[in-house]
């Protein structure tokens, strides 16, 4: 975001580009990006990994549209996975626990098996350390699944948001969202799948917002 007491707040956001990668059969992820801005994972093929394919923790200080995956290949598992593969409830691609991340392409497969999935949130909210009150917002097009059982399964606290701008996540139709399964969201724009979607996606005619409260005390929400 542009703020006029930085010096440089006028100079353009040049993304890093990072292409082609290939890997698989790691003991956690394929690829992992920490504390991003502008970082773009290009063209990477990911498959056989334990814990996740992709996985963006944290985007920093960054627009939306500028942290983002770009074109991915994801494999659950292959016959080279083997019996440690089998026993894992991997994700293609983790989100992170902030806003402004996109998945812009993305093919997963073979995502049937254990409680494995396409899609997950809230990258190390499960940790004390890191947690986060979630519902954050992720924006998806372009994507398109092959044996996937599930394909977004919400991690701790269990709050994402994912708008799909193209239908191809909740196949109804551009400008759509999935999120988690809460009685609050239940409500008539929305269908509950808690078996492919791990919650409710909703039509283009109601927006889902994160909602948070700062500085509250004891007593504030009282009656």
């Amino acid at each position: 975001m542009s703020n006029p007491s930085d010096p440089y707040h006028l100079n353009p956001v040049i993304p890093a580009k990072f292409y082609r990668l290939t890997s698989y059969k790691n003991g956690r992820n394929g690829a992992i990006a920490e504390r991003v801005g502008a970082v773009e994972f290009i063209d990477f093929k990911t498959a056989d990994n334990k814990l996740a394919g992709i996985e963006f923790s944290l985007t920093e200080d960054v627009i939306d549209g500028y942290a983002k995956i770009v074109d991915a290949v994801l494999v659950g598992r292959t016959d080279n996975g083997g019996a440690e593969i089998e026993a894992e409830k991997p994700h293609g691609i983790i989100a992170p626990r902030t806003e402004n991340f996109t998945i812009d392409g993305a093919r997963f497969y073979n995502y049937d098996f254990s409680e494995a999935a396409a899609l997950g949130d809230c990258s190390h909210c499960f940790h004390d350390a890191a947690t986060d009150s979630g519902a954050r917002t992720y924006t998806t097009s372009r994507l398109e699944f092959t044996n996937v059982v599930r394909r977004i399964k919400y991690q701790y606290p269990w709050r994402g948001i994912f708008h799909d701008l193209d239908g191809s996540l909740t196949e109804k139709g551009a400008d759509t969202y999935a999120t988690a399964n809460m009685r609050h969201v239940y409500q008539p724009e929305c269908d509950l799948d808690d078996l492919m979607y791990n919650g409710v996606v909703c039509d283009s005619t109601v927006q889902i917002r994160r909602v948070a409260f700062f500085g509250y005390e004891p007593g504030h929400f009282r009656g």
